[in-house]
């Protein structure tokens, strides 16, 4: 479970695989008649071999390039082990497809979905009328012979299906030989299809996008490539800026990038001046700026989000009427109790007005009310339209967390959804937003890939709205384009500065501004005693000792342990911890280790989970799959063309607890409402909740929250800012105040990115 999660006791399969071990390599070709998914996730596959006889074989994701299918035929090479419930059962090291052979195509095409509309006894009768001469008529793509038994669509299927099961084994045979794992070559296959092998002969090189550098330079040099070849030398370069750009750059000094390509080439060659000349003469590199490289896969979104930017800058929008501007404001304030400052004023004007803006401002300041009446008067200048101008016009909030989406939408009183659900809608849902305004929540969480990919899928008429903080830490993916954006005096802008909000009285706000600005705090020392006191403290600790004060801080926030099935006031305290690091006695791994021995101690066991009833987890991947969407009735909601189920999705992030048993597994429910059974082949994408990275938390909010403050090189201001504007009431710092104000008088490293994004604006 992401390496964090220890699960108490050994699963059945598991102990079947150290139980009666024979030391004998074997191998099976297996003609596949039933694929299951372990409890782990990886595959338990029931066929029969060439002697008919029916094997059994646990075949791990890894050593598999793709997931198998009923009717294939499958090579599964490895250790046969004993089962206690069935008998003898190969463990695979490998596992390869391969064509079928025989009367084992019987059973293939009737199975296959690749082959729909064929059946068993239409695949009888193809055998019992061609025999072994069928593979011939696949081969020669003879559709005439194969139409006179089954007609021409089902012809034109049999070939394309085994035309590219054939195409796959060869890509997958030819790579097995150069010691290709088996999910490297399925990637590879998926990929390139049919041109892998072309490509990966012209350039072995090519293998870097999906193996470690290393790897495949040192098969290279084993194949026979010079240490000088040009394709090295270029391959080098490539392969420095795809190192930066995991490091969030979305471009590079020349002199890092000499000095990165000096590291990848050594021992064995060392001219990184002629390697950039030889990236650039390609065309795979350039140089955006002087003294600057670049990849042009970043140059070319880079150029993108600008251009369709600054279209929307140049747009020239109809005059809305400022009366309904005024009068949606006017009820906001009636129902907020306060009047919007003149600043906020000035933001919803300009919002209303412009085809794209960036609405700034501190913790505090009062971004999110802002919002509430920006959409207010936006819909209300949409209401006035005549109804055919008034159709498709949509209004639509996003975020980067699942746990800000619940947070805006509760503020404004406006659905909301994830960045990352509007996208997969839109690519794979057929979601269409024509025309409207896209509002971006947290939008220093934006990185540059992320919002590329879903501009690309909005037209021009679809206005921007950038909120945010350029304060907190940089997004997690590469670029700035927000912290761009606030610099570029050609957009519309306006920055909020004034802290009026109503919690104030936490010092919170004061804190944090201090913090946002470099200026060294004092704090209050925290009181056990009054643990859930509002404000912000101190709690200090030497090095040594943070870990223990940390949990010290936890224990009094949160009372005694829970007995069985009451566990829910523990999860209204909502207190939180925030960790700059995974690994350490203070970094999350540990700390979740902690709180889960000690406060779920009392709750029922999920099988060997290393997870109770009422843990706190979180999410780590989309999963566009769970938690379907119900009518009044209960029933699921289907989409009319496919059938399938319409569902909300776990998204990456999210956090939940983990609510009852089920057959299944057990049942969650997260923070953005989405909830639904997680069973074993789901641990892979759970990992405990009590303690996050502050990255994790940028853009959600929790009451209490704790933070315990370690020496790291992540550790920065903009950590220490983000960290503690995640809290609503309580925020507690376990650490040394000197230490603390070192980090807060510091440059932030985290936002000294390099990037070329030039909206080409400035007035």
């Amino acid at each position: 479970m992401a390496g964090t999660i220890e699960r108490r006791g050994g699963s059945a399969d598991q102990t079947a695989l150290v139980l009666g071990e024979r030391s004998e390599q074997s191998s099976w070709e297996l003609t596949i008649t039933s694929v299951h998914v372990s409890r782990f996730g990886d595959h338990i596959v029931i066929g029969r071999d060439e002697s008919d006889l029916l094997r059994r074989a646990l075949v791990p994701a890894e050593r598999s390039p793709r997931d198998p299918v009923v009717g294939e035929t499958w090579r599964v090479t490895g250790q046969i082990m004993d089962h206690p419930d069935y008998g003898p059962q190969l463990h695979a090291t490998v596992a390869l497809p391969l064509i079928t052979k025989g009367s084992a195509i019987i059973r293939h095409l009737a199975t296959d979905k690749r082959f729909p509309g064929i059946g068993r006894a239409t695949a009888t009768k193809l055998w019992e009328t061609f025999g072994e001469t069928i593979y011939a008529l696949i081969r020669d793509r003879d559709l005439k012979a194969l139409a006179e038994v089954v007609g021409s669509e089902r012809a034109v299927a049999i070939v394309d299906g085994f035309g590219m099961l054939s195409e796959e084994v060869e890509i997958f045979r030819w790579l097995d030989r150069y010691g290709v794992s088996p999910r490297v070559a399925g990637a590879a296959a998926r990929i390139w299809g049919i041109g892998a092998i072309d490509r990966i002969k012209a350039d072995p090189y090519a293998m870097t996008l999906l193996e470690p550098w290393q790897v495949v330079d040192e098969r290279a040099l084993r194949l026979g490539i010079a240490p000088d070849d040009e394709r090295r030398l270029g391959a080098a370069v490539q392969e420095a800026l795809a190192m930066r750009f995991k490091a969030g750059h979305m471009a590079s000094p020349s002199a890092s990038i000499r000095h990165l390509v000096h590291r990848l080439l050594s021992p064995w060659s060392s001219d990184p001046a002629r390697a950039v000349e030889i990236a650039l003469a390609n065309g795979r590199v350039v140089t955006p700026m002087p003294d600057t490289l670049q990849s042009r896969a970043c140059r070319f979104m880079e150029d993108e989000v600008a251009r369709l930017v600054s279209a929307r800058v140049r747009r020239q929008l109809p005059d809305s009427d400022g009366h309904l501007v005024v009068a949606a404001v006017t009820k906001v304030e009636d129902e907020i109790g306060y009047r919007l400052t003149l600043a906020q004023r000035e933001a919803v004007f300009m919002a209303t007005s412009c085809g794209v803006c960036v609405i700034s401002g501190g913790a505090g300041t009062g971004k999110t009310t802002v919002v509430r009446a920006v959409l207010a008067a936006l819909e209300a200048v949409r209401d006035d339209l005549p109804p055919d101008r008034r159709n498709g016009v949509e209004h639509l909030q996003v975020a980067i967390a699942g746990r800000a989406v619940r947070r805006i939408s509760e503020a404004t009183g406006r659905p909301a959804c994830t960045l990352s659900r509007l996208v997969h809608d839109i690519e794979n849902a057929g979601r269409k937003v024509r025309r409207g305004t896209v509002v971006f929540d947290e939008s220093s969480m934006l990185d540059t890939p992320s919002l590329y990919r879903l501009l690309v899928q909005l037209p021009v008429e679809v206005n921007l709205i950038f909120i945010g903080d350029p304060g907190q830490l940089p997004p997690i993916g590469p670029g700035l384009p927000f912290h761009t954006m606030v610099k570029n005096s050609g957009i519309p802008s306006v920055a909020l500065d004034v802290v009026h909000r109503q919690d104030d009285i936490t010092g919170i706000p004061a804190v944090a501004s201090s913090m946002r600005h470099g200026n060294t705090i004092s704090l209050r020392r925290f009181d056990p005693n009054v643990a859930l006191s509002p404000g912000i403290f101190l709690f200090p600790a030497r090095k040594e000792d943070i870990a223990a004060k940390t949990l010290a801080v936890f224990r009094s926030m949160c009372g005694p342990v829970p007995a069985q099935g009451k566990t829910a006031i523990l999860h209204g305290l909502d207190v939180q911890l925030l960790t700059q690091v995974k690994n350490g006695p203070a970094g999350s791994r540990e700390m979740n280790r902690a709180i889960e021995a000690e406060y779920m101690a009392r709750q029922p066991l999920i099988e060997d989970w290393g997870l109770s009833v009422g843990s706190k987890v979180m999410w780590l991947k989309n999963d566009y799959s769970k938690a379907p969407r119900l009518d009044p009735e209960g029933n699921a909601i289907t989409d009319p063309v496919s059938g399938e189920p319409i569902c909300h999705g776990f998204m990456n992030g999210a956090l939940g607890i983990l609510q009852k048993l089920h057959p299944k597994g057990a049942w969650v429910r997260f923070d953005d409402g989405a909830e639904d059974v997680v069973t074993a082949a789901d641990l892979e994408k759970l990992t405990h909740g009590w303690a996050i990275s502050v990255h994790k938390a940028q853009g959600s909010a929790f009451r209490r929250v704790i933070i315990p403050i370690v020496p790291s090189k992540l550790l920065d201001r903009t950590m220490l800012y983000t960290a503690i504007t995640r809290a609503v009431e309580t925020v507690v710092l376990v650490g040394d105040i000197d230490h603390i104000n070192e980090v807060i008088r510091a440059t932030p490293r985290s936002l000294e990115r390099t990037t070329a994004l030039d909206f080409e604006l400035e007035t």
